[in-house]
């Protein structure tokens, strides 16, 4: 849970809208990709090794492992209860290389 500090600490040094504006309202794994659905009309399709590449989520993260998710925080989050990790909606839209995000991996 070290890397879900690190990530809702920069969260909370983005703006408040940036922070709290864009939502997820659906989620699936296809073909080793995260694909959502955000609130604003965007689909973020995302790839897994992607995701553990950048030390978003576990580096052994397998797709099959991500098929069980459940949207929380009223789409804030994804939660992935088989690895017991969070994948906060303000990734996914801002992206995984985004200089939000680089800073927390660094």
């Amino acid at each position: 849970m070290a890397r879900l500090n690190k990530i809702e600490t920069k969260q909370e040094q983005l703006p408040p809208k940036e922070r709290y504006s864009t939502r997820i309202i659906n989620c699936q794994i296809k073909e080793g990709k995260l694909i959502t659905q955000l609130d604003d009309g965007r689909e973020v399709s995302i790839l897994v090794s992607l995701l553990a590449e950048q030390s978003i989520l576990d580096k052994n993260v397998k797709p099959e492992q991500l098929e069980k998710m459940e949207i929380h925080k009223e789409g804030r989050y994804i939660y992935f209860p088989v690895i017991d990790e969070i994948l906060p909606a303000w990734i996914i839209s801002q992206g995984p290389h985004s200089s939000c995000f680089l800073f927390v991996s660094c």
